[in-house]
């Protein structure tokens, strides 16, 4: 039996848990502490002992929400070169500066192989540096020394891969976790994470599980099909629910309803032999996190390290170097020149990658100022039928108190059939910097549209796409549609004329 102890702190709102574990066996481990403390009164004492005297290292558990990821194709290049040019990617992405974010990098395999000779894929996993900082000054008021930042969502994602039930069969997986203040699922395959999303609160809290239980099995259901338009389009074989026991056993089975892949419930508290309420899913993921600190890993957001102690080789090479330093000492000051140049070409492609940044920002501006102009001409297209029609009026100005600003109408008819009904074809594009975003503008125009007394979908979309680059090569997030819904009522009250003249005239 290994005595080793894994430790994990997590801030939550007001309170701190702090927990330790100590694994009993592969699949099992033993909470030895659990606190739960006021964050305003700090670490407890004890628990600060018992980490000073396992010389404790720890794990900093951190909201999902302030940690971003992403699958990207980048060239073939060397270690260092790839870690500028993961950070140059995030910079782009987040119109922002590069040194503001603490980026962590590693290479993926595509599960079809397709990857092209000069390109690697890369998982990146990155966060706000200011935001890092701050959960560092937090980690200084124990006295262990953390040696992981992780968020929330990974600890879920690194307990299933080390032990879940079919991590090791499966081709692609959706782990879910549903709990009191955590809802957040999980797609992978076995080479590593693919996506991760946020899932809805309970709005009711508590009230009306029904409507609640219907909103989550819709949101697992689009998640998997949101992966699959992935470059990495993984196969998920199996939906894995864990968190709060009876609201995940009734996710599970409210889901073999909703979607033809197999939902299973993963109890993740039977792993685990401690006092107290097992029900509790606010301490589920501070113990995966703790159980999982001695784990291999390859994404931490802590910056990394330098070595306080060196090698008999390393120290032997040290000494060869300080030697032979002593030796050449004369002939580098001839060398003068060659070190400026040197220095010149540094700070040249620092001003090159400063100028690139630059042509970024300046092409999203370009593309702002493109989508107002096409807002302003479909508010004007409204405009001019509502002088025509009076009737297809009231229904585009409905159509435009329901439409996001991420979304552009790219054909936008009214047309009457022959048995005399009224139809709405629209198509067009959600476009936003982050294709969550993107994705997340099209779900809530398609469910406002679904909900309105004025119109009937007439199936499902005839286009619905995911597009990642354009014609040119160039990078853009946008999800594509085209839908048709059948106009059943073309009459409103007063106060709904008011509120979409109000948004047709904004």
């Amino acid at each position: 039996m290994s005595m080793k102890m894994g430790y994990c702190i997590r801030y939550q709102g007001d309170e701190i848990v702090a927990v330790g574990v100590s694994r009993l066996e592969e699949s099992r481990w033993r909470v030895d502490h659990l606190e739960l403390n006021q964050a305003a009164a700090g670490p407890s004492a004890a628990l600060a002992k018992a980490m000073t005297k396992n010389g404790a290292t720890f794990t900093m558990l951190t909201p999902g929400g302030e940690v971003r990821t992403a699958l990207v194709t980048l060239p073939k290049l060397k270690t260092k070169q790839m870690g500028l040019a993961a950070t140059g990617w995030v910079a782009r992405e987040e119109s922002s500066a590069a040194d503001q974010w603490s980026v962590v990098w590693n290479k993926r395999e595509r599960p079809d192989g397709k990857t092209k000779p000069d390109q690697t894929e890369v998982f990146l996993l990155y966060a706000a540096k200011e935001f890092v900082a701050a959960q560092l000054a937090k980690a200084r008021q124990w006295d262990g020394k953390p040696t992981r930042l992780m968020p929330n969502f990974l600890a879920l994602e690194a307990m299933y891969r080390h032990c879940g039930p079919g991590s090791k069969e499966l081709e692609g997986w959706n782990v879910v976790f549903v709990g009191k203040k955590d809802h957040f699922l999980c797609v992978s395959t076995p080479s590593g994470l693919v996506m991760n999303r946020p899932l809805p609160a309970d709005l009711s809290e508590g009230t009306d599980d029904e409507e609640y239980l219907d909103r989550l099995a819709t949101e697992v259901d689009r998640s998997i099909f949101f992966a699959r338009q992935t470059e990495f389009n993984p196969n998920v074989q199996r939906i894995i629910v864990c968190g709060d026991t009876i609201l995940a056993r009734g996710l599970v089975e409210r889901l073999k309803d909703e979607t033809s892949v197999p939902a299973v419930f993963w109890d993740v508290a039977d792993m685990f032999e401690y006092e107290g309420d097992k029900r509790d899913s606010n301490l589920l993921l501070p113990m995966m996190a703790a159980a999982m600190t001695y784990t291999k890993s390859c994404s931490n957001l802590l910056p990394p390290q330098s070595r306080t102690l060196l090698g008999p080789v390393f120290q032997r090479r040290l000494v060869l170097a300080g030697s032979t330093a002593a030796a050449v000492v004369i002939p580098l000051l001839v060398v003068g020149g060659f070190l400026t140049s040197n220095i010149q070409d540094h700070y040249l492609e620092k001003a090159r990658l400063q100028l690139e940044q630059a042509r970024v920002r300046a092409d999203e501006a370009a593309q702002i100022y493109i989508a107002q102009r096409v807002l302003q001409a479909r508010e004007e297209h409204i405009a001019a039928i509502r002088q025509s029609d009076q009737d297809h009026a009231q229904v585009l100005l409905h159509l435009a108190s329901l439409t996001p600003e991420e979304i552009t109408f790219k054909d936008l008819r009214l047309k009457e059939t022959r048995d005399g009904q009224l139809v709405l074809l629209l198509s067009g594009e959600s476009i936003s910097d982050l294709v969550e975003v993107a994705q997340q503008s099209f779900l809530d125009f398609q469910g406002a549209l679904n909900s309105s007394q004025w119109l009937q979908a007439m199936g499902e979309p005839r286009k619905l796409a995911i597009v990642a680059e354009n014609e040119k090569g160039k990078k853009v997030k946008k999800v594509e549609f085209s839908m048709e819904y059948r106009v059943t009522s073309t009459q409103s009250t007063e106060g709904e004329v008011v509120a979409v003249v109000a948004i047709g005239e904004r």
